[in-house]
């Protein structure tokens, strides 16, 4: 499946390789988003990070419910913490889905003096003892190839663990451990 974004008709003209590195997405309208971003900022792009997050709940690794723990973390970014939307561009479910957040358009609210120039990957769960299962880490780093790939993410990026760049567990010891052998990783 190719990757969907809040843009219909945004992959007209995407050729077979793009197709093979991109991960099977659900777009906000597919995860049931509320509300528009009309009060978010733009990304600056392309974007020269990837920061990889994980959201310290529960995991998820079924369609449904990993469509509801997402609809959770806009309720609580929006409401509790009053963000414009999701705080994450993209969350990435055990299940082998990624979840569009707020996208590679917009600037999350994800770690403090990178939003505007990172992509925020969260795994939805906690993974301070074990990683993330092998089908989110795949479509995980297929994201970050598509992303490459379609002039989102600068082909030089740097990838780092969010405890890298700020005081956090996050994503947690055994998901550092495997990042750090990722292609573009700086710990």
């Amino acid at each position: 499946m190719f990757l969907q974004s809040r843009k219909p008709g945004s992959l007209a003209g995407a050729g077979p390789a793009l197709l093979n590195a991109s991960p099977s997405t659900s777009p906000n309208s597919n995860w049931g988003a509320k509300g528009s971003m009309a009060n978010c900022r733009k990304l600056d792009r392309p974007a020269k990070y990837v920061i990889i997050i994980h959201t310290a709940g529960q995991p998820c690794t079924e369609l449904d419910s990993c469509k509801e723990l997402v609809r959770g973390i806009q309720d609580f970014h929006v409401n509790g913490r009053k963000f414009c939307d999701v705080g994450y561009n993209f969350l990435v479910g055990e299940d082998g889905n990624v979840y569009e957040g707020v996208g590679w358009d917009t600037e999350g609210a994800h770690t403090y003096g990178y939003n505007d120039i990172a992509l925020g990957v969260a795994f939805l769960g906690l993974f301070e003892d074990k990683p993330p299962n092998a089908a989110a880490l795949m479509a995980a780093q297929r994201l970050i190839r598509c992303s490459v790939d379609r002039d989102y993410l600068d082909p030089n990026y740097l990838l780092v663990a969010h405890s890298d760049v700020i005081n956090s567990i996050s994503p947690g010891r055994a998901t550092h451990d495997i990042i750090k052998t990722w292609p573009h990783f700086k710990g």
